[in-house]
Parts: structure tokens; C-alpha cells; sequence
């Protein structure tokens, strides 16, 4: 005779649960689309915003330095004009993330900020170029007074584009399954690097040899024209994209809420009955400021390791982005802004910045076809070894065109440049979604650390966009320095590259958690 039979409940796949999860979200509310995997299109759509953003990134790195070194100033004072945006980012872009992360409009909590951040920008494209026009206009004809509202376009410009950069990928991300929230980022890159080529090549483009150039005062005013357009274009359609749900209703009603790694692994240890493993949703990662500012002052390890890391990084970038135009016409082309228009210096320099702009555009390109891999090489390799490579290249790049004033090291230096670009916007973002979703900061004895300090991934990913504004004061305020006091741009070469060696160094020690 058979004795009772062990049943074994069978425990579904983490595919399984999370399909289920997402199918009961999307019968429950169909009109969101968090709950259902994106089209190409779809992703496409809702990261147009970052082509206009790498648009203008393009358009402020290969004129602004032109432009106020034609103005009249100095190398020490231009690099420090550029101090002023990463000023008001560092006081000001963690706010607005923190804001945005309580507001509790009706459209949403990223839209309604992305909308006001867009509007700026705009403006400040439409007074950067034009400064010396609108102090002529206004009866404010001297150098300082023309130096002045240029340096509050850019900062106009420069702060909205950050804020809205780091605020439009924790969008993305949050309107997106976890199974799209890789692609709408290696999306974002592919086609963000593809619209900072656009500016580049628009750039290298001489407007006053075409019969549009007629309609435009200078080449500088041609580009920021288009910029203008891509940008308008991009706003529009990645806030009439993907519908949010209002901060108010997502408390009312857990099952309008997105599905989170957390929320998933919840929901696979209650299904497995690990009930005293279910960890506790953390007011949905909704903090105030205070303690939004206690995050900043007590961050994790993990954060603290990360940040360094980025700047460090940042700083290698930076030194190459603001500055290559100015290297390429005065080293490579032996070019002079400050030489009469009709001389040979001054044509050369011209050259030499259009040339830039094209070697520009070439890495951006390598940066989107980069971040086309980026995907399988973290899961092939590692994260760590993809970030340290990137990192690397850069580093053996600008060490190359420092040494060797040929064109084609030029080009050979951008596109590696365009490797580490990939990985900048990718990586460390990518690690910070880690670290929430396993609610840990740190590694004791190889294993993870339950956070039990509540943070807001939004917020995360803001004070990761604000170290870009501490390393862009630090280059503003050493680099033209260090060129008068070594009398040559050779200087920014070195400096990328002993930056980004750095950068990899640090990115040894940076917790990668199994990503």
C-alpha cells in the first residue's frame, strides 16, 4: 500500500514573477505603460530629449571657448567663466532633484521639472552666442559687460542641461520595466552620442561658404540656431512620451506603483516563504530634504568610493571636452583667436576649430557604437573591466596627442575618448541602481550590508551629476592657469591624461556587488 505523497510546490522563475507581476499591473491600469516592455521606438522617443541635451553639450565645448577668447580675455579668466556653472550645479542641481522627487503634480514628478529645466536652456541658447549683440543693444559695449551675458548664458544653459540630463534618465528609468531599463540607457547613449555628432559636424561646417550663411551674423550663430530646433524637438516629444503617475495616486494603491528590483525580489521571497526576508519599501524612495542633506554628509562607502571615482573622471573629460577645440587650432594648426581676422593665425585657428569639431564628432560616433556593447561586455567580462578600460583608453589617447601633433593621432585620440565617454553615462548609473535594488552600500567580508538610511535613487543620481559640476570648477579654475604658466595647450593633454589614470585606479576599488 502507497503512503501520502510529498507534494513539492513548484517555485516559479524570477522571469515568472516578474511577467506576472507586470501582467497584473497592466490589466489593473492599462493606460500607464509602465507595466509592459517598450518598443525600440518608444525608447527612442523618450530619450530624445538627451539628443538635444548632447546637442548643446557639443555646441557649448567647440564655441564657447572661441567666443570668449575672441571677446578679448585671457586664457586663466575664460577657464574660470566656466566656474560659474558648476557653482550654481553643485548648490542648486541636487535640489531640484530632491524636489522632484516629492512633487506631487498631477503630470507627474520628472515632467513638470524637465518642462521649467527646458525653457531655461532654451533661453540660455538663445543669449550665449548672441552676448555681444545684446550688450550693444542694450548699451553695454565693454569687454566685461560682453563677458558678463555671455557667462549667464552659459551658466543659464550649462545648469538646465545637467539637471535635466540626470533627471531624464531617472525618468527613463522609472517608466520602464527592469527588463528595459538597460536598453533605454545603452538607447540613450547610442542616440545622445549621435546628436552630440550632429553639433560637432555642424560645427566643422564653414556656414559663411553656403548661401544659408548669409542669414546667420557668424558660423557660432548658424550652430546654436540648429542646436535650438534639436533641443525644442527633443523636449517635446520626451515629455508627451510616457504619461506618469501622480506621486499621490502610486501611495494610494501599491499595484500602481513600478515594479522595482526590490519590489521583485520582495515578491520572490514571499512566494518562496522567506516571509522574515521581505524587505520594507522605504516610503518608495521618497526623501525630504533633510534628509536628502544627511545623505549627502553620511554617504555609504559605496557612494563615497563611486563619487570619487567620477570625479577623478569627470575631470579627465572635462579637461579634454572644454579645452580640445582651443589644442587642436593652436597646437596642432598653430593658430592664434587673437590674431588680426585677415591673418594666416587666425585663419588657421579657424581650421583648426572646425578640424576639432570633426574629430569631436568622431567620438561621439565611437561613443554610441561603444555603448552598443556596453550591455554584453558587463555581462561577459564584468562591469569592472569594462569601466577600467574606458577609463584607460582615454588616458592612453590624450597621452598620445600629447607627445605626437599630427592629425591622425587626433582622431585616434577622440575615438578612444569615445570608449570612456560610454562608459561615464552607463557604469556608474548602472551600479547605483544596483546598490538600490539590493537596499546595500557596502561590503563587510564579501558580503552585502543591509542599508537601513533611506534613500531616494533619483537623488543618488543627482549627486552623482553634481560631481561633474565639482570637477568642472576644479578644471575651470586650474587649467587656464596652468596654460599661462606653462605657455602652451600641451598642458590639457597631459592633464586628461593623468586625470583619467587616476580615474581607473580608483575604479579598482569601486563595489561592483556581481554587476
Amino acid at each position: 500500500m502507497e503512503g501520502p505523497r510529498l507534494i513539492v510546490p513548484v517555485v516559479p522563475s524570477e522571469e515568472d514573477v516578474l511577467e506576472g507581476m507586470l501582467t497584473r499591473r497592466f490589466q489593473y491600469v492599462f493606460q500607464f505603460s509602465y507595466f509592459r516592455t517598450k518598443s525600440r521606438w518608444e525608447l527612442i522617443r523618450l530619450s530624445l530629449l538627451i539628443v538635444g541635451i548632447e546637442f548643446t553639450y557639443a555646441t557649448e565645448t567647440a564655441f564657447v571657448a572661441p567666443i570668449l577668447l575672441g571677446i578679448g580675455l585671457p586664457h586663466t579668466v575664460m577657464t574660470m567663466m566656466w566656474a560659474m556653472p558648476p557653482i550654481v550645479g553643485v548648490l542648486f542641481v541636487p535640489v531640484v532633484a530632491s524636489a522632484s522627487d516629492r512633487l506631487r503634480s498631477k503630470w507627474g514628478r520628472r515632467r513638470p521639472v524637465l518642462l521649467a529645466l527646458g525653457v531655461a536652456m532654451l533661453l540660455g541658447m538663445m543669449l550665449l552666442p548672441h552676448g555681444r549683440l545684446v550688450g550693444e543693444a542694450i548699451g553695454l559695449r565693454t569687454v566685461a559687460w560682453v563677458a558678463t551675458l555671455t557667462t549667464i548664458g552659459l551658466t543659464t544653459t550649462d545648469f538646465s542641461a545637467e539637471a535635466s540630463n540626470g533627471l531624464c534618465r531617472t525618468y527613463a528609468m522609472e517608466v520602464c520595466t527592469i527588463g528595459d531599463q538597460a536598453r533605454v540607457l545603452s538607447t540613450m547613449m547610442l542616440i545622445g552620442g549621435l546628436g552630440g555628432s550632429l553639433g560637432y559636424l555642424f560645427g566643422a561646417v564653414d556656414w559663411s561658404a553656403l548661401p544659408i550663411g548669409e542669414y546667420f551674423t557668424s558660423d557660432e550663430s548658424a550652430v546654436f540656431t540648429a542646436n535650438w530646433l534639436f533641443l525644442l524637438v527633443g523636449l517635446l516629444s520626451t515629455l508627451t512620451s510616457f504619461p506618469e503617475i501622480p506621486l499621490p495616486v502610486q501611495e494610494r494603491d501599491e499595484l500602481l506603483r513600478p515594479v522595482t528590483k526590490r519590489a521583485l525580489k520582495n515578491e520572490l521571497q514571499r512566494l518562496r516563504g522567506n516571509v522574515h526576508e521581505v524587505q520594507t519599501e522605504l516610503h518608495m524612495d521618497i526623501i525630504g530634504f533633510r534628509q536628502f542633506v544627511r545623505n549627502v554628509i553620511r554617504m555609504p562607502r559605496a557612494m563615497r568610493i563611486l563619487c570619487a571615482t567620477q570625479c577623478l573622471t569627470n575631470m579627465g573629460h572635462l579637461t579634454f571636452c572644454l579645452n580640445f577645440t582651443d589644442f587642436v587650432a593652436s597646437t596642432v594648426y598653430d593658430g592664434d583667436v587673437q590674431a588680426p581676422p585677415e591673418s594666416l593665425e587666425f585663419v588657421l585657428y579657424q581650421q583648426g576649430v572646425r578640424f576639432a569639431c570633426f574629430g569631436m564628432a568622431l567620438y561621439l560616433a565611437s561613443a554610441s557604437l561603444s555603448s552598443l556593447l556596453i550591455e554584453q561586455a558587463t555581462k561577459r567580462v564584468g562591469a569592472r573591466a569594462v569601466y577600467v578600460t574606458g577609463l584607460m583608453a582615454h588616458c592612453v589617447g590624450m597621452l598620445s596627442v600629447g607627445f605626437l601633433h599630427y592629425r591622425a593621432v587626433v582622431l585616434l585620440c577622440c575615438s578612444l575618448a569615445g570608449i570612456m565617454y560610454a562608459t561615464v553615462y552607463s557604469i556608474p548609473i548602472l551600479l547605483i541602481s544596483h546598490y538600490h535594488s539590493k537596499n546595500s552600500f557596502d561590503v563587510v567580508d564579501g558580503k552585502c550590508v543591509e542599508s537601513t538610511q533611506p534613500r531616494g535613487f533619483g537623488a543618488d543620481v543627482s549627486i552623482l551629476n553634481s560631481i561633474l559640476c565639482i570637477a568642472q570648477l576644479i578644471i575651470s579654475l586650474v587649467m587656464g592657469a596652468l596654460i599661462d604658466a606653462f605657455g602652451t595647450t600641451k598642458v590639457i593633454a597631459f592633464a586628461a591624461s593623468g586625470c583619467s589614470f587616476l580615474a581607473a585606479c580608483s575604479a579598482m576599488t569601486v563595489f561592483y556587488m556581481g554587476l
